[in-house]
């Protein structure tokens, strides 16, 4: 996106490149406040994620900064451009996302509809997958953390953001698992966690799959069956949410939804700690659905219309966004079946 004449002066240099916008503030992150910023040289607008180091015991920001550099080219992971400490503060520059899917929820009335619900969940899979790939658990998936392209040419793809609690589960050079361990506090988000990490238990891939089902259910439905639970304090109310993960059917929590859902649900709680994850079984599943329950042509997200509509055949989706859908579904297939490696991907986040 280009930087338009006449902009705002109101600007703070990081570096003779970066600069950022000091009255554009775009939102927080889960350490930190985000503000739009420029490229002076590319003269495109970025996003500059800001973490106050003055009275902060536990800083995250460096952390999550050097996981970023680590990731560059792994399948939906944003490009972290630069990173520095001036004086008290810490910064980090990055390209501009749009929404996160939280925020798009809300737009389309607190539901998804199932094909959108598919085509999210195919490409969650497929970037939780190429993450593991690198070594890396996410440990906080949730639908804040997941954004969309905000050009043309990646409106369609899905990032993952905000990697201050992530965490390597193996050595990349012995592949050595981390060991299992109990007594651990939760970490992430209360919502999604995975039984498991309700439960104080070292959390390792199952855990991130575990927190994607329920961000999907979550994403359908609107809600989950453990919001909203009174409690007198944290503590309690965590146990409470364990209680209702625990004693909720699985066909309660996703009824409304196909059998499939069920199916992947089960296997991912089967999972042992240091047990690698059957992704191509996940993905075939999903992938299956879509091809039973919808054509090829019409595919397109929800807000891609503006509206969340109850009939899947709707007919006023223009031509020229069905070709440019079904192009892009028949790419997602393509790299699916065929195992392509990663793409480099561009962009970050807005949060």
């Amino acid at each position: 996106m280009k930087v338009e004449k006449n902009e705002d002066t109101n600007i703070f240099p990081l570096d003779n490149k970066y600069f950022l916008y000091k009255n554009k503030k775009l939102g927080r992150g889960a350490f930190g406040e985000v503000y739009l910023g420029i490229n002076k040289q590319t003269k495109n607008y970025i996003a500059i994620k800001i973490e106050s180091l003055q009275n902060n015991e536990n800083p995250q920001l460096k952390y999550e900064a050097s996981v970023l550099k680590y990731l560059q080219g792994s399948l939906g992971i944003p490009q972290c451009y630069f990173s520095i400490k001036i004086k008290n503060y810490y910064f980090m520059i990055m390209d501009l996302l749009g929404p996160n899917l939280e925020t798009l929820l809300n737009k389309m009335n607190r539901h998804f509809s199932l094909k959108t619900i598919i085509f999210l969940g195919i490409q969650m899979i497929n970037i939780i997958e190429s993450l593991h790939k690198r070594h890396v658990i996410h440990r906080d998936i949730k639908p804040d953390n997941f954004v969309i392209g905000l050009n043309k040419n990646d409106k369609k793809k899905l990032y993952l953001i905000d990697f201050g609690l992530s965490k390597r589960f193996r050595n990349p050079k012995t592949g050595e698992h981390i060991p299992y361990k109990d007594g651990k506090s939760l970490t992430g988000t209360v919502r999604y966690s995975s039984i498991y990490t309700h439960l104080g238990i070292e959390q390792s891939r199952r855990d991130d799959l575990e927190a994607m089902i329920y961000t999907l259910i979550y994403l359908f439905k609107g809600i989950l069956p453990w919001q909203g639970l009174k409690a007198k304090n944290k503590n309690e109310k965590y146990h409470k949410i364990l209680e209702k993960k625990m004693n909720v059917s699985i066909e309660k929590l996703c009824d409304e939804l196909p059998f499939e859902f069920n199916k992947i649900l089960i296997y991912v709680r089967s999972l042992q700690f240091e047990e690698i994850p059957d992704y191509n079984m996940i993905k075939g599943t999903l992938i299956g659905l879509l091809d039973e329950k919808f054509s090829i042509e019409n595919i397109y997200y929800d807000w891609d219309i503006g509206k969340n509509f109850s009939n899947e055949n709707n007919n006023k989706y223009s031509n020229d966004n069905k070709s440019d859908d079904d192009e892009n579904i028949r790419n997602l297939k393509t790299n699916i079946t065929q195992n392509n490696t990663p793409i480099q991907i561009l962009p970050i986040i807005i949060k």
